[in-house]
């Protein structure tokens, strides 16, 4: 016989624990299932949201190529891979050679992402990077860039990108 310090007497079965009852138990599902349908909710991105993404990135990589070539006072090219796209610098002897840095890297395209608008010619190139292939896009070390539009396309969602004037800017559907 057990006696709490109180003076008041307690069975031996009182001192087990009696395990949670169906309603806690149903009131801890619910909020864990509340909480996760809002997590997917959030998390889920429709396909204009990557895209959108991706023309951001695009849209900064060729602002920040832009600044190297004002800077380094040389040609930086764009140009568009396989899988998606590199940079390149020409070099003295009028060569473009691949450029890679922390601030502008070669990229891919996530999957099922398509380009499309460039010239056909560049579909089929750069498998293997070439010296002698022109860049699609070329900035200059006086600010000035060539002209280029081109559509990123996932699914049904799409995105244009307009390079003109020195302007990076995107163009919704509905300008077009």
């Amino acid at each position: 016989m057990q006696t709490l310090v109180t003076g008041i007497y307690k069975s031996p079965q009182a001192f087990k624990s009696r395990g949670f009852t169906l309603l806690e138990v149903l009131v801890v599902l619910f909020i864990i299932g509340i909480t996760t349908s809002i997590a997917v909710v959030t998390m889920q991105r429709s396909e204009q949201d990557l895209l959108d993404e991706q023309a951001r990135q695009l849209l900064e990589d060729f602002s920040y190529a832009r600044d190297l070539a004002l800077n380094r006072h040389r040609l930086v090219g764009w140009q568009v891979t396989e899988q998606g796209y590199r940079f390149v610098l020409r070099d003295e002897w009028g060569l473009w050679q691949a450029y890679a840095s922390r601030g502008l890297q070669a990229r891919n395209w996530p999957a099922q992402v398509k380009l499309a608008g460039l010239q056909k010619g560049v579909k089929e190139l750069n498998k293997k990077f070439s010296n002698q292939l022109a860049p699609s896009l070329v900035f200059f070390p006086a600010g000035e860039v060539t002209a280029l539009s081109l559509t990123l396309q996932l699914g049904e969602a799409k995105r244009s990108i307009r390079v003109h004037a020195g302007k990076f800017e995107w163009v919704d559907l509905a300008d077009e």
